[in-house]
């Protein structure tokens, strides 16, 4: 059933929304009214908005006659510029006085009215469907309650005086306005919800990200908790832009433990996580929506501009000197033996620290193939669970071997001993190896042989759906999302055309 136009879905839930006109969204400071409809049903949540509308349209067009008889400005000769402009001058200072006051009688009248309502709503399942007796025993505050001139114009120059109309209070129906911006006000607004520290809202916010990694997870928290060492424990709905920004100055100026300034795409990430939170509470009617996502990180700097990529692939010598180093050619304990293993699996298979990390002590036969399986612990991209063909030259180090042992000390494929390595410490202890070993270039790092294996798949020209499929890479290609496993076919093909860019005969049987 096709909804009505101010019908939107958020999450299960479905909510009313309704653009304000032009002077009522001035002066209420709102663009949008945004009600949830307390319901997840279609059919009920279309009978309620339509009902809502009609009500809504009616407290509208009431309140525009109350600001003023806006027609008369343009031409007539008792609204001329210069009669408003008197009036606006000695109305001016006590409009002000009152304008907050005025905005926060409307607010409580319509808030009281919208809660009202979808108490109702939530009283039976069927209360929507059955039906929509709504209060409309709520008064509106009037001008001479408010101390405001009757004939107090409406507008003036750039300044936005609202005066209220002369006449008998009227009664309106349920609504809920939304931000500057498309703030939405729900049922929530007016309660503990939106008034409660901004950072009690996490736990619900990460709840919403169940597909976060330990390390993206870890760099939420770290943003996180520098946020609230700036802002404090301030009410989500007091967050506005500025609070946004004095994070992205401390990005800006906090220096680099390793020298110099912290890096534009560090910043850019740190920045996007208050981004992404802030958007989540907007759309859960939490806060305005101030247009965080304006608030930019600073701009590179030049040497940024020119330092390329942060990391490189590989050269053939630099492969060559790796596999001709310490740890492959005189391992001295059980721990350098399986550093040395993490290393060769990741050049030759170009797994993801974190999935060779937690990767099975098993493998899995493809036809008379086998693989390294990946299938429970890829989880960066929809292709990352995943069979990698393993080429023979792993096999004939003794990856086997080396395998079946880790399985009979029921050991995944690279844990050392009984306490496990998590992936920042695989990747700390692997990169500190290489800058001693290999280059102290900080370009080449541990993730550096993944770009490798990349290379790898260019040069054995395998098409790029393979090369996707085995690399772990999700793709827009039409044709990727069709036979999504790895066939036979495929792994020996992957076999037959994928070798190493340096020979490694020295290592067969002595890796073990």
């Amino acid at each position: 059933m096709a909804l009505c136009s101010y019908v939107e879905r958020r999450r299960l839930t479905y909510y009313f929304r309704l653009r304000l006109p032009v002077g009522i969204d001035d002066l209420l400071g709102r663009t949008h009214l945004i009600a949830s409809l307390c319901t997840r049903d279609p059919g009920a949540a279309k009978i309620r908005a339509a009902r809502l509308f009609f009500v809504v349209a009616g407290f509208l067009k009431t309140m525009s006659l109350r600001m003023g008889d806006r027609e008369h400005f343009d031409g007539n000769e008792d609204y001329t510029a210069a009669s408003l402009a008197t009036a606006a001058f000695e109305l001016g200072c006590h409009y002000r006085a009152d304008l907050d006051a005025l905005r926060q009688r409307y607010r409580a009248a319509l808030r009281d009215m919208i809660d009202r309502a979808q108490n109702e709503w939530k009283g039976g399942a069927q209360a929507g469907k059955q039906s929509f007796d709504l209060p409309f025993n709520l008064k509106f505050p009037s001008s001479t309650e408010l101390g405001l001139s009757p004939s107090a114009p409406v507008c003036v120059g750039t300044d936005r005086l609202a005066g209220m109309g002369s006449g008998p209070d009227n009664s309106f129906g349920p609504s809920g306005l939304g931000g500057r911006e498309s703030q939405a006000i729900t049922a929530a607004v007016g309660t503990s919800a939106s008034g409660l520290p901004w950072h009690s809202h996490l736990d619900s916010f990460l709840a919403d990200k169940p597909g976060l990694t330990s390390k993206t997870r870890w760099s939420y928290d770290q943003a996180f908790a520098a946020w609230r060492s700036l802002i404090g424990d301030k009410p989500i709905d007091a967050i506005r832009r500025p609070d946004l920004k004095l994070y992205a100055d401390y990005l800006r100026d906090r220096p680099n433990p390793r020298g110099g300034q912290l890096n534009h795409q560090t910043i850019v990430r740190s920045l996007g996580h208050l981004k992404t939170f802030m958007a989540w509470a907007v759309a859960a009617g939490l806060t305005d929506d101030d247009r965080f996502e304006s608030v930019q990180a600073r701009s590179t700097t030049s040497a940024e501009k020119l330092a390329g990529p942060p990391r490189r692939a590989f050269t053939e010598a630099e492969i060559a000197k790796l596999f001709h180093s310490k740890w492959f050619v005189r391992p001295q304990d059980r721990d350098e033996r399986a550093a040395a293993w993490f290393l060769a699996v990741a050049a030759l298979t170009g797994a993801r620290t974190e999935e060779l990390t937690n990767a099975p002590a098993h493998f899995v036969r493809i036809g008379d193939i086998d693989c390294l399986d990946l299938r429970l612990v890829g989880r960066k991209t929809s292709a990352a669970p995943r069979l990698v063909p393993l080429l023979p030259d792993l096999l004939r180090m003794g990856l086997a071997e080396w395998a079946a042992d880790q399985d009979a000390h029921g050991f995944p494929l690279f844990q050392p001993g009984v306490v496990p390595l998590s992936a920042a410490a695989w990747s700390k202890r692997l990169n500190r190896y290489i800058s001693r070993t290999i280059s102290n270039d900080p370009t080449l790092v541990l993730y550096s042989l993944r770009h490798s294996f990349r290379q790898m798949l260019r040069a054995a020209a395998i098409g790029e759906e393979l090369a996707d499929k085995v690399f772990g890479h999700s793709s827009d290609r039409v044709g990727a999302g069709y036979g999504r496993a790895l066939s036979a076919q495929e792994a020996a093909l992957f076999i037959e055309r994928v070798h190493p860019p340096v020979g490694l005969h020295h290592l067969w049987k002595i890796v073990s």
